[in-house]
């Protein structure tokens, strides 16, 4: 589906960003892979034909050189994906303008950042592009200890719809994924060792499963391809049902936990 197309994915050495890049690949794409880490943290992992680049995208001109290096390894980018970010932030009373910025930074401020440069260069070479956003169901959804976080991801899904207003006269579309819960190294909350906990969170999922990787990435090969190209500032939820749920907390008897 994205034969000969190039992409960047950000925030992609672990967790979703590493396997929508893989996605990407197996679909004919070529891709560079970044993080803040200097080397891959799995260098047998990165796909023959594919980049990484080491960038700590919370410092000044960390974008504008990634957009750089990236651009020259690949001769073009035609899809960005928006993937990496942070939700880890004390309760309400304890948070501080430094938290706010550390959250901001990483999870808003560097997605703009790294638009800003490939749609500069794309423009100058006259070219278009795919401006894909990972977000969250946070985004219109709350829950306890993520005031930041789903502040920042509410953000992320008006930039989504801001961008393809604002960038379509330049021959950009946009789109975003909004995930539920996710099993990947930033979200696994110790439930794979605490079966009890693990088995309240299925409770609460209509489809009983705790979404993979794989469970998501598909959607972001789908929306970078042309067959998604007429689709511009949606942001599509894949979450088990989570969404669609008026009472996620009432007890589920063992005959519904079993059908």
């Amino acid at each position: 589906m994205l034969s000969g197309k190039t992409a960047l994915v950000t925030g992609s050495s672990q967790g979703i960003g590493l396997a929508v890049g893989h996605a990407f690949a197996r679909s004919g794409a070529r891709v560079v892979f970044t993080s803040e880490w200097p080397f891959p943290r799995f260098p047998d992992a990165l796909p023959p034909g594919c980049h990484y680049i080491s960038a700590d995208l919370t410092k000044d001109g960390e974008p504008e050189r990634l957009v750089t290096e990236a651009w020259a390894a690949l001769g073009t980018i035609d899809v960005l994906v928006n993937n990496v970010g942070t939700y880890r932030e004390p309760t309400f009373p304890e948070l501080t303008r430094e938290h706010f910025d550390s959250i901001f930074r990483l999870n808003v401020w560097s997605a703009i950042a790294v638009t800003q440069e490939v749609v500069r260069r794309a423009v100058a070479a006259n070219r278009g592009g795919r401006i894909l956003f990972t977000t969250s169901l946070n985004g219109t959804r709350s829950e306890p200890l993520h005031t930041l976080y789903d502040a920042s991801k509410g953000a992320i899904n008006a930039l989504t719809r801001q961008l393809a207003i604002e960038l379509a006269p330049l021959g950009f579309t946009t789109a975003a994924i909004a995930p539920g819960l996710v099993e990947t190294p930033l979200t696994d909350f110790g439930l794979k060792s605490d079966p009890e906990a693990r088995q309240a969170i299925l409770d609460q999922i209509p489809i009983r499963k705790i979404a993979t990787v794989d469970d998501l990435a598909g959607w972001y090969v789908f929306l970078s391809s042309d067959a998604a190209s007429y689709a511009t500032g949606t942001i599509i939820t894949v979450d088990g049902g989570l969404d669609a749920q008026q009472m996620p907390s009432r007890p589920v008897t063992a005959a519904e936990r079993h059908n």
